[in-house]
């Protein structure tokens, strides 16, 4: 039996550094060669990359406030060549951007079944920047752009029922998992936890408003008035940076980690924070907990999946940044070494492999059913 050809179209990926590009190079690179053959479509990084897998590339264009990503430009025609020379059994697009729908298109036109997924709140990130006013075209072009796939996977329980409320059918849950051995707390280091110096508070992401970063932040301040030792690590960069460095001289900004450097901080801090109520799923909690961290963060996407309040970590009570601050401080009364020895486990449970064996089953569902199916025949998880 002949593997089953994958087209994944993408304006992200490695050498990028997002969750999205992340988590869909752990999928790729899970799945069983013997029975799948992946080709990936996406813009040029613009960064020195070597491929592991077969890559197409188109131009890109930098996106707004987000100079470090890039979309891709229509390519109905560049798709079209190379999937004649190479078609596709199933296409899976795994952003919206105009290459996403050039894919979408052409996918329609040849008939071959289509899957997209969902990875990021655009919608919601416009309330953030001032834009709210553009939440519902955004929300009305998402729905329309996934409504035309046979299924749309989410990786929360959460997304998947506020896409549902919101009319998009064809929802799958399908859980971003985490390399263990990468993430690990023999990864703790002596001279790095010297230099901190303290009790320290952990955040990794992105520096930008959509986070809600402000929120950690204050909850910092407030408990560094009985806890002189607390220290707050921010790892990442965004058009945040500059001005929060400037204002909080005594908090460590250390720019973006890669690799074992990063390994290195999750597992030499103590507690891991994670303000953001814009996730879809947050693949840093599952490091962070991979690494030996007890979590601190609202109750959604990852968190509210696989975070125990009073065992691998602490939710807040609400959505307000109090609540999120009391969680910090039950956190930090705890017992964080069994707090984290909690996480750990919890975190192993959740292996790539596993993710790629549901993935690749979905991708023998959507095969069998005929082309043209609508998303809603496709079984929902919601």
């Amino acid at each position: 039996m002949s593997a089953l050809r994958l087209a994944v179209v993408t304006e992200t990926y490695l050498p990028d550094v997002n969750g999205v590009a992340h988590s869909l190079h752990q999928l790729l690179s899970a799945l069983d060669s013997d029975r799948v053959e992946v080709r990936l479509y996406r813009p040029k990084p613009r960064q020195s990359w070597v491929p592991s897998l077969p890559e197409h590339w188109c131009r890109g264009i930098r996106i707004p406030m987000y100079p470090d990503l890039q979309l891709g430009v229509p390519r109905c025609g560049w798709l079209k060549q190379c999937w004649q020379k190479w078609r596709p059994d199933v296409v899976y697009i795994a952003t919206e951007g105009p290459l996403g729908y050039s894919a979408l298109r052409l996918a329609k036109r040849l008939s071959l079944p289509v899957i997209s997924a969902f990875h990021t709140n655009f919608h919601r990130y416009s309330d953030f920047y001032g834009l709210s006013w553009i939440h519902p075209l955004t929300l009305t072009w998402l729905r329309r752009f996934h409504n035309q796939t046979l299924a749309t996977l989410v990786p929360s329980h959460d997304t998947a029922h506020s896409l549902h409320r919101a009319g998009i059918h064809g929802l799958q849950v399908l859980p971003h998992g985490v390399d263990c051995q990468r993430f690990h707390p023999a990864h703790r280091c002596g001279s790095l936890r010297q230099q901190l110096d303290g009790e320290v508070m952990l955040y990794v992401g992105r520096i930008a408003a959509e986070k809600n970063i402000p929120v950690a932040l204050n909850a910092f301040r407030a408990l560094q008035q009985r806890r002189p030792q607390l220290r707050l690590v921010m790892v990442g960069d965004g058009p945040l940076r500059e001005q929060l460095q400037q204002c909080n001289p005594d908090v460590l900004f250390t720019g973006v980690l890669k690799g074992e450097e990063l390994a290195r901080y999750y597992a030499s801090a103590d507690v891991f924070v994670f303000p953001s109520q814009t996730e879809t799923f947050g693949l840093v909690t599952l490091e962070a907990m991979a690494s030996g961290l007890p979590v601190v963060a609202y109750a959604s996407a990852a968190a509210q999946q696989f975070v125990v309040s009073g065992e691998s970590g602490e939710l807040s009570a609400d959505a307000s940044a109090d609540g999120f601050g009391a969680a910090c401080e039950r956190m930090l009364n705890q017992d964080l070494s069994k707090a984290g020895q909690a996480a750990r486990a919890m975190a192993e449970q959740l292996s790539w492999v596993h993710i790629a064996q549901q993935f690749e089953a979905l991708l023998e569902q959507v095969i069998q059913h005929p082309n043209g199916t609508p998303a809603r025949s496709v079984h929902s998880m919601v």
